[in-house]
């Protein structure tokens, strides 16, 4: 009889390890998003000719030229006026200004590929916190956004979406509020205009990377048991909701470039209101972060954050594997007819060339 007891015991204990293991790993697979492939990179984009130096020759103009870039320096539109230039080097690039109750302020907007009711959206933030050079956050968000639009002016007949790309001002935390972030105003005007976005992609700080053992953090300790210790990978930040999306970047992604991605499927609530990608979920488009996670990074070095600090080789590899996630995406119906915008709207799309 005790024998018996034992067993049941036993094979109770068994029963119950088998499901909390089935639940740990459900947890996971819906937290990660994990993407399997039987092959490796195939090397897709090994033509795009990305020169690492481009990528440094932004971060250091925007570093040294036009820090601090915060309101209370007033360094923003000289800063929106450096990117309009480099994105008018690839097509019609435009301002999208707006008024706040301090000044006036610009996002900068390039279009290219072909005229689709969808659109894909990929932007980020020139603007910098504390007045602070803020290099990584967000001076190579800008660098891969300019690199990204020289790339893909390229190869444009290839692409078989419109693809906007935008810069904003008023992004960083207790700046300004939410009605004034850049992001939000072209997410606002977006939606008044009837566009629709099938995606949309915010990067925000891409160049900080390292090698070293245990030099990645979290905030929570149970992700120290699911994501690597060492950060030399790039984080992409979704909802539960999105976890097609994200697999389908991941696997394009993946497909084009030898950087490693992780994803985060987290509950809006636990994101701040300040980020970027929020504004557009906000007005019902699928929207998701992509980032070094340069704050929970520790390096050798940790002194002044140094331009020469960024990987400018692992920030072309995000460059190709953004690149490839564009060309992956496809809007098959053209669209055939203008959407009526409203006076509002259209003054804070035309283009402003002072």
């Amino acid at each position: 009889m005790l024998h018996s007891f034992a067993t049941k015991t036993i094979h109770l204990l068994i029963d119950w390890l088998i499901a909390l293991l089935g639940i740990v790993l459900i947890l996971w697979f819906g937290f990660t998003l994990p993407s399997f492939s039987l092959s490796k990179s195939n090397e897709k984009n090994s033509s795009l000719n990305i020169q690492q130096s481009d990528l440094k020759n932004h971060v250091e103009a925007l570093s040294n030229y036009y820090a601090p870039r915060t309101i209370e320096y007033g360094n923003l539109n000289v800063t929106a006026s450096y990117i309009h230039t480099e994105f008018a080097k690839y097509g019609n690039a435009q301002y999208q200004p707006y008024w706040t109750l301090a000044s006036r302020y610009k996002n900068v907007l390039l279009e290219l590929g072909p005229k689709t009711k969808e659109m894909l959206v990929i932007g980020a933030h020139y603007d910098a916190k504390n007045g602070s050079l803020d290099i990584d956050g967000n001076a190579s968000g800008v660098s891969a956004l300019i690199e990204l639009a020289h790339q893909l002016s390229k190869n444009e007949d290839k692409l078989s979406i419109a693809v906007q790309l935008v810069a904003y001002p008023l992004s960083q935390k207790k700046s300004v509020s939410i009605e004034n972030m850049g992001s939000y105003q072209h997410a606002r005007q977006l939606s008044e205009a009837g566009k629709s976005v099938k995606l949309m992609l915010s990067l925000d700080s891409v160049g900080s990377f390292t090698d070293e053992n245990e030099s990645q953090k979290y905030p929570y300790k149970f992700m120290h048991h699911i994501y690597p210790d060492i950060g030399n990978y790039i984080s992409l930040v979704g909802r539960l909701q999105d976890y097609s999306e994200i697999l389908k970047l991941k696997k394009s992604f993946k497909q084009a470039s030898k950087l490693p991605m992780h994803s985060f499927s987290i509950p809006t609530s636990y994101t701040s209101n300040s980020v970027d990608h929020l504004n557009y979920q906000r007005y019902g488009f699928p929207a998701m972060m992509i980032t070094d996670t340069a704050e929970y990074r520790v390096f050798e070095d940790d002194k002044d954050e140094l331009v020469e600090r960024l990987d400018y080789k692992k920030m072309s590899m995000l460059v190709e594997g953004l690149y490839q996630v564009v060309l992956d995406n496809k809007s098959p119906e053209i669209a055939v007819e203008l959407v009526q915008i409203s006076p509002n709207a259209e003054f804070s799309l035309k283009v402003d060339e002072n």
